[in-house]
């Protein structure tokens, strides 16, 4: 049986699009392996997901200077260790989707003349994938124009019953005369989306036609509900939302953060988004996601730290007056959505497998 190296880990962003090729490989007859960091979260989520972990004594790379000091010393036991668990393993193919185990085991199945495939999640290339690009068999790209080069575009695997929703029109014309907001905090939560949107409600002259399903992250949500309620406004507020589906099923327009699995679920779905990239990641990765959505018309976005609630309520005025543009928007990003992700990658994988064997 052919054996696939995954190697993917650090945050959600790498390990679920993994999780769903992992899962769509195992279905096409591939033994999966899954090469991560025995401190990241990948260390239980993986093992939950029925896949076998080979855990790295791999950390992040940089933070403080003690740390920047003994990178170089931990790249090396790290890639050691991934030599080691290669040999062991023996995979005839490796996926590299970020996250801190990619660099030395990218590096390790170069050494061996082990088929690389790179994916990239985001509109700026991650610093692994930049690197052993000139080494990769293959390179994927979420979407366009991510590198210099023009590699194939596959999109992010999202989860199976969002491509399965109905396209926009059928979900939003002429369901409700309120608008229905969506709001994302992502699960770490994001303070300047929580702290803005009940002034921003309570700012819009439309606000009797809202109705506001918020998701906080977690520890956030008291502190969310408490400054909706002081304003009078009722919301649904909620540290996490297990069914996504749902929820955008429900919504009509959502505001967010511009993370690369958000932005392509969005696409995916069909739904306007105003999107606040988070503004502080040295290579500005989430303006770049954020971008292929608005040059679509798609989307709008706002720089968070120009952003007063006073705009936001403005926004979600137009959007509440104006259904046909909200539906329009809705479609554009619907037609930009690349619904069978998994399955293109998994096609590259077959491509790449047979063409070492002739």
């Amino acid at each position: 049986m052919t054996k696939i190296m995954l190697m993917a880990g650090g945050t959600g962003g790498h390990i679920y699009p993994a999780a769903a090729v992992a899962e769509e490989l195992q279905a096409n007859g591939y033994q999966i392996r899954w090469l991560g960091s025995r401190r990241g979260m990948e260390n239980t989520i993986v093992p939950s997901l029925g896949f076998k972990f080979c855990a790295l004594p791999v950390t992040a790379w940089h933070g403080g200077r003690l740390r920047k000091l003994l990178a170089p010393f931990n790249l090396v036991r790290a890639l050691v260790a991934s030599l080691l668990i290669f040999r062991h393993e023996k995979p005839d193919l490796v996926i590299g989707f970020g996250g801190y185990a990619s660099a030395p085991g990218a590096i390790a199945a170069w050494l061996l003349q082990t088929p690389i495939i790179l994916h990239e999640q985001n509109g700026v290339p991650g610093l692994t994938n930049e690197k052993m690009a000139p080494k990769a068999t293959r390179i994927l790209q979420a979407f366009p124009n991510t590198f210099s080069a023009d590699y194939e575009v596959v999109g992010n695997p999202v989860r199976a019953a969002l491509c399965a929703m109905a396209q926009p029109q059928e979900r939003l014309l002429g369901q409700h005369t309120k608008l229905r907001l969506l709001v994302l905090g992502g699960s770490q939560g994001a303070l300047a989306i929580n702290e803005l949107l009940p002034a921003a409600v309570a700012a819009a002259k439309t606000q009797a036609r809202l109705e506001i399903w918020h998701q906080t992250g977690q520890g956030k949500r008291d502190a969310t509900q408490r400054a909706y309620q002081d304003l009078g406004l009722a919301a649904t507020v909620v540290e996490f939302i297990d069914d996504m589906a749902a929820a955008y099923a429900w919504c009509d327009l959502v505001i967010a953060r511009s993370g690369a699995s958000t932005v392509s679920e969005l696409a995916v779905v069909g739904v306007p988004a105003i999107l606040i990239p988070y503004p502080w990641h040295v290579d500005k990765q989430q303006y770049r996601n954020a971008q292929w959505l608005c040059a679509a018309q798609a989307a709008e976005w706002f720089e968070q730290t120009d952003l007063r609630a006073e705009q936001l309520a403005a926004r979600l005025d137009y959007w509440n007056d104006t259904r046909p543009a909200l539906i329009d928007s809705a479609q554009r990003a619907w037609q930009l959505g690349i619904r069978d992700s998994a399955e293109r990658i998994v096609k590259v994988v077959q491509d790449v497998i047979e063409s070492r064997a002739l």
